[in-house]
């Protein structure tokens, strides 16, 4: 599942500070001069990265996201090379020293053989001892947090609202629906998302080739109810 219409509305959800935290952990716990960030969405992170100097692919399946990152991009002054990629099937043109996959864009991945897929296009894409980090919703969000979940706001500009079914264990079902008063616009999108145990997602990693596997909480040690999980391994 793609983002459409919901793209341009997209960074007004995230704190700021959240891209920064992300951007120091990324630089804490890797050392590269090029990187590829696989669903780049609107850009955020790739922009923070390129302008510390890194030389950034800037990679998404959405049309809509990629348009939206180009004019952040052009307003920031920075250089990015954009293109539309399907992480389940794709190739760079050359090894890089980091690959990225943030922000739950994992959890889109419904079948497990996609995971492995591009788990596997990730391994062939970097250099040799180069670094792979992700991360996942974690089965605590999905089954506690997001069971049941709805969000409401409106005023005389906006109307959001969000809702969230557990379909299954780790596996939800978003409706964002969104009125835009003032350009006379209506986003309604559904998004489904699927996590897995830490131990499948270490095991996948290990089958493909990956080594030095270490994972966190929300940017710190890990605890049995942190939402987010990020992964951090290297190509073995």
């Amino acid at each position: 599942m793609s983002y459409e219409n919901f793209s341009y509305y997209y960074d007004s959800l995230i704190y700021l500070k959240f891209y920064d935290d992300y951007l120091k952990f990324i630089c804490d716990h890797a050392l590269f001069d090029d990187v590829f960030e696989l669903a780049c969405g609107t850009g955020e992170i790739a922009i923070r990265l390129a302008k510390t100097g890194k030389d950034v692919y800037a990679p998404d399946l959405s049309m809509d996201m990629l348009e939206v990152a180009k004019q952040k991009a052009m307003e920031e002054n920075v250089s990015l090379i954009f293109q539309r990629v399907d992480m389940t099937d794709f190739k760079t043109n050359r090894e890089v020293d980091l690959i990225l996959c943030l922000c739950d864009s994992m959890n889109y991945l419904l079948d497990k053989q996609q995971i492995i897929q591009t788990f596997k296009n990730v391994y062939q894409s970097l250099k040799q001892d180069g670094s792979f980090i992700f991360d996942v919703d974690s089965i605590y969000k999905m089954n506690t947090i997001l069971k049941d979940y709805h969000e409401h706001s409106e005023d005389e500009d906006y109307i959001f609202d969000w809702k969230v079914e557990l379909l299954d264990n780790g596996y939800v079902k978003h409706q964002v629906y969104i009125e835009d008063r003032i350009e006379n616009d209506i986003v309604n999108e559904f998004h489904y998302q699927k996590t897995y145990e830490i131990d499948q997602y270490i095991q996948w990693l290990h089958d493909v080739g990956f080594h030095n596997i270490s994972y966190y909480g929300d940017f710190e040690e890990y605890h049995k109810e942190c939402e987010r999980i990020i992964f951090v391994c290297q190509k073995g």
